[in-house]
């Protein structure tokens, strides 16, 4: 080997050697993984599986808050993979306190509840936000001078996809590649009349509580409204329940697909039945310890946006009156301006637009790009928008928190994290 070779192989390793210096030593560390969101937390009561709604947040100074269903945590603390909080329960003047102690790990959280009664299993995964498009609707269209009615019923599969029902008085129609992204959702139609078959394709826009869209068939184009069934009742009730032992909160939740839970001392109960008629409610729910269980019975009205009935039980009845709780998906509706200098001390303004239907864009340099993946957890908000500068992508996420007509949080790129904060004007 000559002496110009050895010479340049010693200039490659001396190069290598301070390229590793300068990097610094390697994290085997996991990475840290996102603890905020919802998630479902399930525990076990008596043999009987048990359900909350855990909630974590997390400031613009770093801290963390959280709720464990309608309460607020003390102590929630997270250092990216050890998560751990305090938790109080009120019953009349009694306080009893509780503390968690979980870890997450690839996507689940795993942990106990410690209590001076022992400990228990309190362990989740993430919530799956429900579509847009699940739900019963009421459909309406004209076929020559007659109205036509029919309920549209789309649920989720525990795949993710959508599946369908269509149902009238001229019987049950088969619905297939029920299609819903981005406001748009689009299905195909298989109906029997007098022993013949027709096919039609429908294509149309959600905007919150109401559908818009064509059949479209070798008969040509039918338009077709459509209005979400039992749209007064479905989200969140803030309960106040007032029985001989006292009064004390509790919470209602009710789905689009019109099945509920009952929150109690912030455990969730799924409901076994639920009936929505005109302006009356009634549901039962079931509970129970091993192999003794009770039924608890409601029956009563929903006036607006306020609930009031009677509950009865085997422990006796119960007044409950109830609040619908806003909906935060509804807040972040608008326009949003978010105003920031920039090094050259050049103020710039770029502009976030949320439609009703939940889709939107994010403006900057007079360029719209749209926004994707858009999640309203209670007042946390968050979502991705790609940019791009001639040939440039630039992906960033914002996660952040409403505060009335106010957005706070940060917008994370590859370079980095910068707070925002953003003024609704629309």
């Amino acid at each position: 080997m000559s002496r110009a070779t050895r010479h340049s192989n010693a200039g490659k390793v001396l190069i290598l050697m301070l390229l590793l210096a300068f990097a610094g030593p390697v994290s085997l560390l996991p990475a840290a993984e996102d603890i905020t969101g919802q998630w479902e937390m399930t525990m076990d009561f008596g043999g009987r599986p048990s359900f909350a709604t855990l909630s974590i947040a997390k400031s613009t100074d770093g801290a963390f808050t959280g709720k464990w269903g309608g309460g607020e945590l003390t102590n929630v603390k997270f250092d990216g993979q050890k998560l751990t909080f305090t938790r109080a329960i009120k019953f009349g003047d009694n306080e009893f306190t509780m503390t968690y102690a979980g870890t997450l790990k690839d996507g689940k959280i795993t942990g106990a509840f410690s209590t001076d009664n022992g400990e228990f299993n309190a362990n989740g995964a993430r919530k799956k936000p429900i579509p847009p498009a699940v739900g019963q609707w009421d459909m309406q269209y004209k076929i020559g001078d007659r109205d036509v009615t029919g309920r549209l019923t789309l649920s989720q599969k525990p795949d993710g996809s959508l599946e369908g029902k269509w149902t009238s008085q001229r019987g049950e129609s088969t619905i297939s590649n029920v299609k819903s992204q981005a406001g748009k959702l689009t299905f195909d139609r298989t109906s029997s009349f007098n022993g013949n078959e027709f096919k039609s394709s429908f294509d149309g826009a959600l905007q919150g509580d109401k559908l818009t869209g064509v059949f479209k068939s070798e008969r040509g184009e039918m338009p077709v409204t459509g209005q979400r069934f039992g749209a007064a009742l479905i989200g969140n009730w803030d309960l106040t329940v007032t029985s001989e032992r006292g009064t004390f909160p509790g919470r209602l939740v009710i789905y689009p697909d019109l099945t509920g839970r009952y929150e109690l001392f912030g455990g969730e109960i799924p409901m076994k039945t639920l009936k929505f008629e005109g302006n009356q409610l009634t549901y039962t729910v079931e509970v129970g310890f091993g192999d003794q269980v009770s039924e608890i019975g409601f029956k009563g009205t929903v006036d607006g946006k306020s609930l009031k009935g009677q509950s009865t039980s085997t422990w006796g009845t119960a007044d409950i009156t109830g609040k619908k709780a806003e909906a935060a998906a509804s807040s972040i509706v608008g326009t949003w301006e978010f105003t920031r200098e920039s090094q050259d001390g050049t103020r710039r303004t770029n502009t976030l637009t949320i439609k009703p239907d939940m889709t939107g864009t994010y403006k900057g340099r007079d360029t719209e790009f749209p926004v994707t993946g858009l999640t309203v957890n209670g007042d946390q908000v968050s979502f991705k928008v790609t940019m791009k500068y001639n040939d440039t992508e630039v992906p960033m996420e914002f996660k952040g928190k409403l505060e009335g007509g106010t957005l706070k949080g940060e917008f994370t790129t590859s370079r980095g994290s910068r707070e925002a904060v953003g003024k609704k004007v629309q």
